[in-house]
C-alpha cells in the first residue's frame, strides 16, 4: 500500500522530498543502505543516488532491479565500483539475494532547490554571480570546467564541508556531468543548511551540448 501511494503521487507530482521516507543515510557521498532498509522491502531512494547495499563478511548477494538494466553484485568483483546509481525516477522491483521488494526512485525538492537547464545556469552566473562547484573527480575536472568553478568531488563533500561553509546565505551552482553527483550534492548542502541551491540538472554535458566554454586544466 505505501509504495502504491508513493508512486501515485509521485506520477502526480505531488512528492516532495519532505514526504518521502528516504531509505539510508549519505555517508561520503553515497547513499548507505542498512539491513532492515533491505528487509522491509521497500526502498525510497533519489534519483541521482548512488547506492550501497548491505553485505556480511563472507556474503555475496546480487541486486537486480527490473527496468532499469541493474545487476550488480555485492560485494563487488575485483575492480569493480561497490554502489549502484538510480537515474531515472519511477517504481521498480528488485530482487536482493533471496529478498524481493519495490524500489521507488523520487525526485529531491526542497523549498532552497532550483533545478536548472544550462541556459538558465548560464544567465545566473551572468545575474548573480554564485558560487559554482564542480562535483565530479579531478580527472573529469581537467578535461573541461566551466570558468570559475570550484572543484570539491562529492564524496569530499561532507570532510571538506569548511571550504564552502561561508556560503551558506548565498546563491551556489552545482554540476557534474550529467545531474546525479549535483543532486547528491545538493541534498548534502540543504541539509546543512545552505539557503539557495541551483543544481544544473543534465550536467556539463548539455552546457558543452549548447556550445558553452569550458576551460581546460593545467
Amino acid at each position: 500500500m505505501r509504495t502504491l501511494l508513493l508512486a501515485c503521487l509521485m506520477i502526480a507530482g505531488l512528492l516532495s522530498a519532505a514526504a518521502a521516507e528516504i531509505s539510508g543515510e549519505i555517508v561520503s557521498g553515497l547513499r548507505v543502505l542498512k539491513n532492515e532498509d533491505v528487509s522491509s522491502k521497500n526502498i525510497t531512494l533519489y534519483r541521482g543516488d548512488y547506492v550501497v547495499f548491505p553485505v556480511t563478511e563472507g556474503e555475496s548477494r546480487t541486486l537486480e532491479v527490473k527496468g532499469l538494466e541493474i545487476k550488480h553484485d555485492f560485494p563487488p568483483k575485483e575492480g569493480g565500483k561497490n554502489y549502484v546509481k538510480f537515474k531515472k525516477t519511477g517504481e521498480y522491483d528488485f530482487t536482493y539475494g533471496a529478498v524481493k521488494g519495490k524500489i521507488t526512485v523520487v525526485e529531491y525538492d526542497q523549498p532552497n532547490y532550483h533545478a536548472v537547464n544550462a541556459q538558465e545556469a548560464k544567465e545566473i552566473i551572468a545575474n548573480i554571480s554564485p558560487l559554482i562547484l564542480d562535483v565530479r573527480t579531478p580527472m573529469e575536472y581537467a578535461e573541461g570546467y566551466i570558468e570559475g568553478a570550484m572543484l570539491l568531488p562529492v564524496q569530499n563533500i561532507q570532510r571538506e564541508y569548511g571550504k564552502i561553509v561561508d556560503y551558506k546565505d548565498k546563491p551556489v551552482l552545482i554540476y557534474c556531468a550529467t545531474g546525479n553527483r549535483s543532486t547528491v550534492t545538493s541534498k548534502i548542502l540543504i541539509d546543512n543548511g545552505f539557503k539557495n541551491i541551483y543544481n544544473m540538472r543534465y550536467g556539463i554535458a548539455e552546457w558543452q551540448n549548447n556550445g558553452f566554454p569550458v576551460v581546460k586544466g593545467k
